[in-house]
């Protein structure tokens, strides 16, 4: 991806709980998704929730063109079964806070602080989750930099590479929302 491309999207500040592997390209083009992680199938649940949110918001709309009232009736199902699969999600995903940093992250790629480095153009499959959301994502990416730091750690830039349209919504859902409460706090602040 170009620097022009990467630049069209809106970066955000996040504090997230990131495991990284490097994997060959092979395994991008067999996954369809990345397996390289252990993950509980109530992690696997809220993904595939997040993904049918995404996929049913645009009928929704359709639905409360036509009927306000079963669109009300829907939203208030969708919020239900939102916070049923957040309780669920939350007591398996207690991430410490020691695994927990801030990362600039976009609905295009990631830049981070790690303490490995890895090569320009190596791949990478990334187990990302929104600790105050309990949205947990597996990814594939790409390495565009990774800068040795006067601290022996390494910034490391990646894009998101075979990324599906539901994961990119998420994304892009989470970059909103962490930008609509910053705006909240500046204007408490003012």
């Amino acid at each position: 991806m170009q620097e022009d491309d990467r630049r069209q999207y809106f970066r955000i500040e996040q504090r997230v709980s990131l495991e990284l592997k490097e994997i060959s390209e092979s395994e991008i083009t067999s996954q369809p998704s990345p397996t390289q992680f252990d993950v509980s199938p109530n992690f696997l649940l809220l993904s595939q929730l997040q993904e049918m949110d995404t996929d049913s918001s645009h009928l929704l709309r359709k639905i409360a063109e036509k009927d306000s009232n079963i669109a009300a009736f829907l939203r208030i199902m969708h919020d239900k079964v939102e916070r049923i699969a957040q309780a669920v999600a939350s007591s398996e995903m207690v991430v410490s806070n020691a695994a927990i940093q801030e990362v600039n992250i976009s609905e295009g790629g990631l830049q981070f602080r790690h303490t490995q480095g890895f090569a320009e153009g190596s791949f990478l499959s990334i187990k990302l989750i929104f600790p105050e959301s309990c949205i947990g994502l597996l990814l594939y990416a790409q390495c565009c930099r990774s800068v040795e730091m006067a601290d022996g750690n390494f910034l490391t830039s990646v894009e998101f590479v075979k990324l599906p349209e539901s994961c990119r919504m998420i994304l892009a859902r989470q970059v909103f929302q962490s930008q609509a409460q910053l705006r909240k706090q500046q204007s408490d602040d003012v």
